[in-house]
């Protein structure tokens, strides 16, 4: 996630093009309505960058690049057949476990996903307690979010990148969170995290480089 992984290709369009290109989408989807307008994020400052990256990538923030939401921090009323509701506990190994599951009234679940529906693609992770643990969606089950951040999927971005971003900054999300034995990490504060953007072309070849690792047994 640094850009030592695989050599950078000076064909590939630069990442200030793509961000560009992802500003205009975000632009449009607000005109359409689809997503909310939102602040301008403050730029990034050089002591919150956490390493150095290649020139073609960019330092944005998460929120300059991703719609990201959160579920419910409330506590619906469980019922015994429902709509499962995803939290915490639920997010492990890159999965969502449903084995150990409660539920939601349909009603109650509807509320819910009218700010944070949940699709294929989207990557969530841990904003209370044990905070990270993200999941890249992979699933098209109907469930519900609690004290889960929700990044919506971005066609202008490959997803298994931001979930394997994620995963290699375990120790800033901690570091940006608030709270003594129950961490607790802010809408705000995941908006503002900071985000090494590579060209898209790169961000798939790095993707397939770590699963070749992966494969290989050398993770």
């Amino acid at each position: 996630m640094r850009g030592k992984l695989v050599k950078q290709d000076q064909n590939d369009e630069p990442a200030s093009v793509l961000l560009e290109k992802i500003k205009a989408e975000k632009q449009e989807l607000i005109k359409e309505k689809k997503i909310k307008k939102t602040k301008p994020l403050p730029p990034i400052t050089d002591d919150e960058k956490p390493f150095a990256i290649p020139d073609s990538w960019e330092w944005v923030r998460l929120g300059d690049v991703l719609d990201v939401r959160d579920g419910t921090h409330g506590t619906p009323k469980y019922v015994s057949d429902g709509v499962p509701l995803v939290t915490a506990k639920n997010l492990r190994n890159g999965k969502i476990n449903f084995s150990n599951i409660k539920y939601i009234s349909e009603s109650d679940a509807k509320k819910i996903n009218e700010r944070s529906q949940v699709n294929e693609n989207d990557v969530l992770f841990a904003m209370i307690g044990t905070i990270g643990n993200p999941v890249l969606v992979n699933t098209d089950r109907i469930f519900s979010i609690k004290n889960v951040a929700l990044l919506k999927a971005n066609t202008l971005i490959n997803m298994r990148f931001v979930y394997m971003y994620i995963l290699t900054i375990q120790d800033l999300l901690l570091k940006n969170a608030s709270g003594g034995n129950q961490k607790f990490l802010s809408l705000r504060k995941i908006n503002k995290l900071p985000f090494s953007l590579p060209p898209l072309p790169e961000q798939v070849k790095i993707i397939k480089m770590v699963n070749s690792l992966f494969d290989k047994g050398k993770f």
